[in-house]
């Protein structure tokens, strides 16, 4: 089913569009590993064209759940500009970002002048959508080892980098990084990659999660 709801030719039309045509319309704007993205608009869409960043919900002691990580030619700020009013997400960078940021009357002129855009923008937003139904199924339904699996599953086909069978999941993350996107600990994340690595599911390289079989991965589901 995942594979369905996360088409890789669809995932690489709108990442083309987004950093070929979107992009060259705004400003651009570098920011270093950890550091929180702040930008002083009411109204929006940013486009990262360089490195990654997870967008959070956050709270004053510092707790963080992190709805889904982007890379190049995905984007944040797009439900706000088409839904009004402000989900105070948080965005910060996973290594050195840069991002492309269109103000409110940038992204109007590019709807008229470029009404296929609309396409696109749906498709962002409808994929955030199951990516967030599925963390929510996960939590309500799920053991932390079946959580662990269908996200690393999800992720795998969202950044697909496939060699010798291997599912390599680019996006460089912590097992901190991990329970944050799960919404578990810490240490039941450490606990179920190292049951899985036992079992030769997976390995694990320079933080590079390399998913070595990903029918077994998919049976934990």
């Amino acid at each position: 089913m995942y594979k369905e709801l996360f088409d890789e030719k669809k995932q690489n039309e709108m990442q083309r569009f987004f950093l070929d045509v979107v992009s060259p319309l705004g400003n651009f704007y570098t920011y270093n590993k950890n550091q929180i993205i702040n930008i002083d608009m009411e109204y929006f869409v940013a486009i990262v064209t360089k490195g990654r960043l997870k967008h959070c919900l956050c709270n004053d002691n510092g707790g963080q759940k992190v709805l889904y990580f982007l890379k190049p030619g995905e984007i944040f700020g797009e439900t706000d500009y088409f839904a009004g009013g402000n989900l105070n997400l948080t965005a910060i960078a996973m290594e050195s970002t840069t991002i492309s940021v269109l103000p409110m009357d940038i992204v109007n002129k590019l709807l008229y002048d470029e009404p296929l855009a609309y396409s696109y923008f749906i498709h962002s937003i409808t994929r955030k959508y199951r990516i967030s139904i599925f963390q929510m199924s996960d939590t309500l339904f799920n053991s932390s080892k079946s959580k662990v699996a269908s996200t690393l599953y999800r992720l795998s086909l969202q950044d697909i980098n496939i060699k010798n069978e291997k599912y390599i999941i680019t996006t460089p993350m912590t097992h901190e990084d991990l329970s944050h996107l799960i919404g578990c600990s810490r240490v039941t994340v450490t606990r179920v990659l190292k049951s899985l690595r036992v079992d030769g599911v997976l390995s694990i390289n320079k933080r590079q999660i390399i998913i070595n079989d990903i029918n077994k991965l998919k049976s934990f589901i």
